[in-house]
């Protein structure tokens, strides 16, 4: 094909120069929870929960357990019932230092 061209600049002319520099936003230095963290997390400080429960919350509440426990939440499995499968879990507030 005489004529085609197979690249052309996206922006070109006037009013469509490039910025100087990107803004960025600022880092947080906290992680941030997933919605299905922060349901579970709530569920927890009411006091303990069943496997049943927090698997209404989030299908794979092991995984978000997993999430919160990297970001520093102490939450333990301190009773399960192998026979019926019901795992219980409570979140362990620490005290002030």
């Amino acid at each position: 094909m005489k004529g085609y061209q197979t690249s052309m600049p996206l922006f070109d002319g006037p009013g469509h120069e490039a910025p100087a520099s990107i803004p960025t936003a600022p880092v947080a230095d906290a992680p941030r929870l997933s919605r299905q963290c922060v349901a579970i997390l709530e569920r927890l400080r009411q006091g303990k929960a069943s496997n049943h429960e927090l698997a209404r919350i989030a299908l794979k509440y092991t995984g978000r357990l997993s999430d919160l426990r990297k970001c520093g939440y102490v939450i333990e499995c301190f009773d399960q019932d192998h026979g019926s499968g019901v795992a219980w879990y409570r979140l362990v507030e620490r005290g002030g230092s």
